[in-house]
C-alpha cells in the first residue's frame, strides 16, 4: 500500500486495450502451465504473484502501477480455472 501512495496509479489507463488482452492471455497461459504440476490454489497464487510483481516493477517505471492490468490478470486466471478444472 505504501508503494502505491509513493508511486501512484497509471493515468489514462483504458479498461480495454491490446495490453489488457496480453495480461489476460498471459495469465491464462501461466496458470495453465503451473496447473500441470501444481494444485489449482498454488497455480493461482503463483500466477497472481507474477502479475503483481510485474505491476510493482512498472511502478518504478514510466508506466506506473495498473490495477486494471491486475483485474485482467485475475480474469485470465479465472478462465484457466474454468477450463481446466472440469
Amino acid at each position: 500500500m505504501i508503494f502505491l501512495l509513493a508511486f501512484g496509479f497509471e493515468k489514462n489507463d483504458a479498461w480495454f486495450s491490446k495490453d489488457k488482452f496480453k495480461h489476460f492471455f498471459t495469465s491464462y497461459i501461466i496458470y495453465s502451465v503451473f496447473y500441470e504440476v501444481e494444485s489449482k490454489k498454488t497455480s493461482s497464487l503463483i500466477t497472481f504473484s507474477i502479475g503483481l510483481s510485474k505491476e510493482i516493477y512498472d511502478g518504478f517505471r514510466k508506466e506506473k502501477f495498473s490495477y486494471k492490468d491486475l483485474f485482467w490478470d485475475v480474469l485470465g486466471i479465472g478462465l484457466g480455472i474454468a477450463l481446466l478444472s472440469s
